[in-house]
């Protein structure tokens, strides 16, 4: 049975792809333009809402919400101001609010949800606007909020800050309030960008937060500690800071690489880290950077992540697949590589997921920075 994912980024179109796992292919099955630069995509219910923002949108950036039919097309529903810069965002547990990281304007905006999914075009916009710098003055010379992500309680929103190298953060449990906490400070010029957590279990009630540092191409691990009657507020033990993520040919003279993105397999036993090399390097490919964990969660240092070649350049993000019809989760990896306006598929080794196999690649998709798997 095929599989529906969809992609978009710098070229301002929205792709929807079948993949046929059978016959390794993948196709575009429709199309539709959405502004200059549809950067990032959220995908919300088994009848999907499918969000996206125009990033280069001025003087205001702009979400749109999308109704994905049965036929496999999607028809507009509505749109909504955010500030300039929509790079990122996600959806508060009840579904009624969305969190937007605008890069360019290094702010936080709160948009509404409504019943059926769609924007609050009327409804008050909030946005918050921060302070701050980095060293690397052609990056940091201003906040840029990149990534922004709700911990497992669903109180807490996180939102990694570039420009400022700190994480935001703000409690979000009240329904009307957006609650701002202390930030949390990170290595300076490192640049954090994405982040991802796991989820309390059996085996471990501890949460971890794995961090991508863009501009130093680094890994941090941290267990979240929340408030308690010994300590109020919420902080971050570090486990593990500054692991490269690079590959151990890099030398300083191919200039700055950065990392995008981050996933741990659905095991938890392996991390995803994409690699992408400067414009203007020679080398033909980007990687993927594959660390093993260890019992504790920290990256297995001992010995030397995986290093995927993926036959293109950047990656900006990648997304395993959910489990559907039978299929175990995270069987398939989807790789949106921009700077060669092309998208590739690996089946991913059930038992060794730091193995992976192209059976997929589809060429001609413009410029795309992120692909999402419809439920």
């Amino acid at each position: 049975m095929s599989r529906t994912l969809l992609t978009s980024g710098y070229g301002g179109t929205i792709y929807t792809l079948s993949f046929d796992p059978t016959s390794s292919s993948l196709r575009t099955t429709s199309t539709v333009s959405c502004g200059k630069a549809p950067t990032w995509l959220a995908v919300s219910g088994q009848h999907p809402i499918v969000y996206t923002g125009d990033e280069f949108s001025q003087p205001d950036g702009v979400l749109h919400a999308f109704r994905f039919d049965a036929s496999g097309s999607l028809d507009s529903l509505s749109t909504a101001k955010v500030a300039e810069g929509p790079v990122h965002f996600c959806l508060s547990s009840d579904g009624k609010r969305m969190f937007t990281a605008n890069y360019a304007s290094g702010t936080l905006s709160v948009v509404g949800i409504k019943e059926d999914g769609t924007l609050d075009e009327e409804g008050k916009v909030e946005t918050r606007a921060f302070k701050g710098t980095g060293p690397k003055k052609d990056r940091q010379e201003a906040p840029h909020v990149h990534g922004v992500y709700l911990d497992p309680t669903n109180r807490y929103l996180f939102a990694a800050d570039l420009g400022a190298d700190v994480l935001r953060v703000f409690d979000v449990s009240s329904p009307d309030k957006l609650e701002q906490l202390p930030a949390i400070t990170m290595p300076a010029g490192n640049g954090p960008r994405h982040l991802v957590f796991t989820k309390p279990s059996e085996k471990s009630t501890r949460t971890l937060l794995y961090l991508i540092e863009e501009i130093r191409s680094n890994i941090a691990v941290f267990e979240v500690e929340y408030p308690s009657e010994k300590s109020p507020d919420l902080s971050l033990k570090a486990l593990q800071k500054e692991v490269s993520i690079l590959p151990p040919d890099y030398t300083d003279h191919q200039g700055d690489w950065t990392g995008a993105e981050l996933a741990i397999s659905p095991n938890g036993r392996y991390l995803y880290a994409s690699n992408r090399c400067p414009v203007d390097n020679p080398a033909p490919y980007d990687t993927l950077a594959i660390f093993e964990l260890t019992a504790a969660g920290t990256l297995n240092t001992n010995v030397s992540p995986v290093q995927i070649d993926l036959g293109g350049r950047g990656p900006r993000h990648f997304a395993l697949s959910p489990k559907k019809d039978g299929e175990r989760e995270g069987k398939y990896m989807a790789v949106a590589l921009e700077r060669t306006s092309e998208v590739v598929v690996y089946e991913v080794d059930e038992d060794k997921e730091d193995r992976m196999t192209e059976v997929a690649r589809l060429k001609d998709i413009d410029q795309p920075t992120c692909i999402q798997w419809l439920p």
